[in-house]
């Protein structure tokens, strides 16, 4: 196996509005961005997730035809091949693929559920979960810790965390939750590289929680709670907002005033957290003190309304995208203050949501 290319990297975009997945090519040694291709992934493709050796990608559908697709990677274009299109009941605003390469976990918004799959069954067309947890209120996030042992989800209506065992025959079990707060609405969750901190961002407010983590429990504990961002100053807090398809939707001049964070992602040296921001269309920064409080550093414009980005392996550079843009930007990332610095642009698609990077082989 040829080792990965620092230099050179696959970026994957979904389409929602257009159906499919743009394939970009991010070269790192000038921080530019072209694209490659676009693969067909049927309409409202939106979660997205690379297996752990980074080999395969997963793309759920949230349209009438709900699906998990499964792309072979090719190591040295990126080309995705399609492999599997597994029909399933739900649909997920997060997917997860478990780290140890045993399990694929889905969070359900409009149907408020976990659901838990086995990967083989997955990539054989069998579209039945494992186990299905109901009752987690605007469930929005689901991730899982590096050694398999614990899960974490976000339940944005009940402002919660809820917290899992994940036993080795495939079986969450719960084991305790956290509370926010009324009003948090906890959206998008990392952990720090270490995986000894839960960072949990709030869509209503766009500060992050950080909790430390018990490896060994599982259990998590209130440490901080980030300031609010001054460039969100003139904004108030958001409120859990319907699905676009629901025949009652609050007033766009309303909307406009209240902040929407969306994604959350953390440098791999673990010294930056980055936030995104729908409603003014920007990428927040926060500093991670010695004593692990976040510290607000600054904001930068980015694409108009952005629901996903995310950061190469090496942290050199953050790659964004906006729903109602139809391009994707790339930035580099200053590893002394945190600061971005747009490097460049290219064409995209229609209601871009998702980014996820591979780096090439060698």
């Amino acid at each position: 196996m040829n080792p990965p290319n620092p230099d050179r990297f696959f970026v994957y975009v979904a389409n929602s509005k257009d159906g499919d997945i743009s394939v970009l090519h991010l070269d790192a040694t000038r921080g530019t961005l072209a694209p490659h291709a676009r693969v067909r992934a049927q309409d409202n493709v939106m979660p997205m997730a690379l297996t752990p050796e980074r080999k395969r990608l997963y793309a759920a559908t949230r349209g009438a035809d709900k699906r998990i697709n499964d792309y072979a990677i090719d190591a040295q274009s990126g080309g995705l091949a399609p492999r599997v299109q597994t029909p399933i009941d739900s649909s997920f605003a997060y997917l997860c693929a478990e780290p140890l390469g045993r399990f694929l976990l889905g969070a359900s918004y409009g149907e408020h559920r976990l659901c838990l799959y086995r990967v083989t069954d997955v990539e054989s067309g069998k579209g039945e979960p494992l186990q299905v947890i109901e009752g987690i209120e605007h469930a929005h996030a689901v991730i899982v810790s590096a050694d398999g042992r614990f899960a974490y989800a976000s339940s944005l209506g009940s402002d919660r965390v809820f917290c899992f065992a994940l036993e080795e025959a495939g079986r969450l079990v719960e084991i305790g939750t956290v509370d926010l707060g009324a009003g948090f609405g906890p959206r998008h969750l990392r952990f720090s590289p270490d995986g000894d901190v839960l960072y949990v961002l709030s869509e209503f407010r766009a500060t992050v929680a950080a909790f430390a983590r018990d490896a060994a429990t599982g259990k998590l504990t209130a440490r901080h709670v980030s300031p609010r961002a001054a460039a969100l100053a003139h904004l108030n807090d958001g409120f859990a907002r319907p699905s676009p398809t629901d025949p009652v939707q609050p007033d766009p001049a309303e909307l406009a005033k209240l902040v929407w964070a969306a994604d959350i992602h953390v440098s791999p040296d673990g010294r930056f957290v980055y936030v995104s921001e729908r409603t003014t269309s920007q990428i927040l920064t926060l500093r991670v003190a010695q004593d692990g409080a976040l510290e607000y550093v600054g904001a930068s414009a980015t694409e108009t309304q952005p629901r996903g980005f995310r950061i190469d392996p090496t942290g050199r550079f953050l790659v964004a995208c906006g729903e109602k843009s139809q391009h994707v930007s790339v930035y580099a990332i200053d590893t002394v203050s945190g600061a971005l610095t747009p490097v460049s642009r290219c064409e995209g698609g229609n209601g871009a949501n998702w980014v996820e990077i591979v780096a090439a082989s060698s």
